[in-house]
């Protein structure tokens, strides 16, 4: 291609590409009623049956001029909210999408009305403008949410309570360093139900241990539970930065069943040693060779678990076909797991509580699990497979906020804007899990959701009595675009 007309067609703004066709490919972004996020009308849809941005804006109450207000509370609140569930999770967004033809119908104007949406100071305006009380009445929307969308009333209401960080990059209110992740962060606590829906998105100050505040996060949702279902039963899962005695005293108080994993010590250690031993002898008589134990169940090398370990990986490693090498094979290590259960009463503990152990012994040595809970009926292996390992659940739905939905662009100055930031970021969570739910997309990821249903192409035509989009009858997404729609 000539250089002097390659400049000419970037002037005006063109590209062209020839590769042996009998025609050109010339590429121009001109169209007019053209937008590349049909999908939003799926998060407008499942907007409509939650009513959850009219709830949110009515929390939040109106404390502007009403001669000045140009954007109500509600379309700033489904404008944000939109936007971070189609990965526009920036305020600096609202620029290019300003006169987003789809973006405009989503929030009830016309595409011929030529309307501006919000700009970015006004949505950062709006961050910032929200205090404590209307944080706390969004909190507990997000328990009424999940009220209001339950059909019948549950038998039990299973929650996953677990901890992140927010790393910063500036002096963010109440940021600070955290020993255990290395930065500088906050570090927001979250509670789950079983199938996903957030009733808790609360952040807290970087230096937080993970129990810190949980119990009057976990109070506060349980009363609104109660509130709408009086007397239901409630089941908590938690790992072992929970494990604190005010959490099991506080469900023991309340009727809340509970299974909380708890770190090893030589207390818990000297209940087990036998259960560790017979392990042990368990696993040899498959022609293992283990490396000697002392007191407790402990490694009498500690060296060799790290021995072990590195000759695994070099197996894998370096292994080829001809060695008989086979990929399944190395994926799970031979292992023996072996389950018991005690009671165990800690020196500043007021009663004696149960406690489940998983005993894994392979090569490496002897890995054990603990978990506290009262629990009762079900075996130990029942309890831990069943119940207690589901918790692990709420780590993907954490990845879900933070990897694709980036509710860790807490960046403003203030901690109150910050935190409403993760609400924000937690609504549209809500909204993507429904129109998820609607599509019978389970297994899938927030990123496959909005790669599938919401960055869909379309063309805007606007009649007399109706807005047609049109979309691209090759679209891999039509079946589960079509079945979110009616869903």
């Amino acid at each position: 291609m000539p250089q002097s007309k390659s400049k000419t067609l970037a002037k005006q703004g063109r590209n062209r590409l020839e590769y042996g066709l009998e025609k050109d490919i010339e590429v121009k972004f001109d169209g007019d009623w053209v937008s590349s996020d049909a999908g939003i009308l799926l998060l407008r849809k499942a907007d409509e049956k939650l009513e959850l941005c009219e709830l949110a804006a009515s929390a939040l109450g109106e404390w502007r001029r009403a001669d000045l207000v140009k954007h109500k509370l509600v379309d700033l609140f489904r404008q944000r909210t939109y936007g971070v569930g189609l990965g526009y999770e920036d305020c600096n967004d609202a620029g290019p999408l300003a006169f987003d033809p789809v973006h405009n119908l989503a929030l009830g104007r016309l595409p011929s009305e030529n309307r501006r949406l919000a700009s970015q100071p006004t949505l950062s305006r709006f961050e910032n403008s929200v205090d404590e009380v209307a944080l706390s009445a969004l909190q507990r929307l997000l328990v009424l949410l999940y009220v209001r969308q339950q059909k019948k009333r549950p038998k039990k209401v299973r929650l996953s309570m677990d901890t992140t960080h927010d790393e910063v990059h500036g002096y963010q209110q109440l940021s600070f360093y955290n020993g255990f992740y290395e930065t500088y962060c906050y570090t927001p606590l979250f509670i789950f139900t079983d199938d996903g829906f957030p009733l808790r998105a609360q952040l807290r100050a970087g230096n937080a241990s993970p129990a810190e505040q949980s119990v009057r996060a976990l109070r506060e949702v349980v009363h609104e539970l109660r509130l709408a279902w009086p007397g239901v039963r409630v089941e908590l899962l938690a790992d072992a930065g929970f494990a604190v005695p005010e959490l099991y005293e506080y469900c023991e108080a309340n009727q809340i069943t509970y299974l909380v994993g708890t770190r090893r010590h030589n207390g818990l250690d000297y209940h087990v040693q036998d259960l560790i031993v017979a392990t042990k002898d368990r696993f040899e008589s498959f022609g293992h060779h283990t490396e000697a134990l002392k007191k407790y169940g402990y490694l009498a090398d500690p060296k060799s678990r790290k021995r072990a370990w590195r000759q695994r990986e070099e197996l894998i490693r370096f292994a080829a076909k001809s060695d008989g090498r086979m990929q399944e094979h190395f994926e799970e290590p031979q292992s023996v797991r072996v389950y018991g259960e005690f009671f165990y009463q800690s020196r500043e503990w007021s009663r004696e509580r149960r406690h489940l152990v998983r005993c894994e012994y392979t090569t490496e040595g002897p890995d054990l699990m603990f978990v506290v809970t009262n629990a009762t009926g079900d075996n130990a292996r029942r309890l831990y497979e069943e119940r207690y390992c589901k918790r692990a659940r709420c780590e993907n739905w954490i990845k879900d906020l933070k990897t694709y939905l980036k509710c860790d662009r807490t960046s403003c100055q203030e901690f109150n804007a910050n935190q409403f930031r993760v609400l924000i970021h937690t609504f549209a969570y809500i909204l993507l899990w429904s129109v998820k739910g609607a599509a019978a997309m389970s297994a899938a990821t927030m990123q496959t959701v909005q790669l599938r249903l919401m960055k869909i192409g379309a063309i805007l035509r606007e009649q007399a009595n109706k807005v047609v989009l049109t979309l691209s009858r090759y679209s891999t997404s039509a079946e589960l675009f079509r079945a979110a729609w009616t869903g």
